[in-house]
């Protein structure tokens, strides 16, 4: 198969994909999130991550001490950091993220709030629930087909990514 093909497929099935889910709407499952805003919030929930230590007061105020966060997310997940900031910065606002002093090394630790937690629980209700409304239709036997290929899909993509 020429590879011209294959990429319209899988731009094809990214277009059904993404409108099926409703990816393409300014925010995510009627909540006040972006898809990005709302990845981020997986990511801080997933783990907290060290941000380094030894900001000052002034880097503290002004939420400079993110700046490490920041980059090391930005990195992982193939954002601008200076965009990723303003993301942080906003959920340290919002009250969804705080730094801690972190479990060791005493090391200065960002983490989803209690606020945060209950945000990234009802959007992974949301979307959860979307889902289930979507597969519900499928019988066993399609519901296996589609976890397989699902399967395969990443198994193939990791294997063409490395």
């Amino acid at each position: 198969m020429p590879l011209e093909t294959l990429v319209d497929e899988i731009r094809r099935f990214n277009r059904f994909y993404t409108g099926l889910v409703g990816l393409l709407d300014e925010t995510l499952m009627q909540s006040p999130y972006t898809l990005i805003e709302a990845r981020v919030l997986f990511e801080l929930g997933r783990r907290p991550r060290i941000a380094g230590g030894g900001a000052g007061f002034l880097a503290r105020m002004f939420h400079l001490d993110l700046a490490p966060v920041a980059s090391e997310l930005a990195s992982e997940l193939r954002l601008a950091p200076g965009y990723l900031m303003r993301i942080l910065r906003k959920f340290t606002a919002m009250g969804l993220a705080e730094m801690r002093n972190g479990p060791e090394n005493g090391l200065p630790v960002l983490s989803l709030t209690s606020r945060g937690k209950a945000a990234l629980a009802d959007l992974e209700g949301a979307t959860n629930r979307d889902l289930v409304r979507l597969l519900a239709k499928l019988e066993d036997k399609e519901a296996m087909e589609l976890s397989d290929a699902l399967s395969r899909v990443t198994r193939l993509l990791e294997t063409a990514r490395t």
